[in-house]
């Protein structure tokens, strides 16, 4: 059915952007600190981040969150 070949080709492409943004997250040692960088327009604004306003489980959260969204994409995948 070319309907679920197209389906499962998006999604396959979904799943493999989000392993990639995993897998950069993971090696970009965010998790002892740093700054957001901004990019607009080849402009930079390099943003702290504040601990007390995202808290400590923030990078966990974001990288449980990220994990979820994966395996219900694979799970959807999976099932075509």
């Amino acid at each position: 059915d070319k309907d679920k070949f197209n389906r499962a080709m998006e999604l396959n492409n979904k799943i493999e952007e989000y392993k990639s943004h995993k897998t950069a997250f993971e090696s970009s040692n965010i998790k002892y600190g740093g700054k957001l960088i901004f990019t607009y327009n080849s402009m930079h604004n390099n943003v702290p981040l504040k601990k007390e306003i995202i808290g400590k489980n923030f990078l966990h959260n974001y990288m449980y969150a990220l994990d979820s969204k994966i395996k219900t994409l694979q799970k959807e995948f999976d099932e075509l």
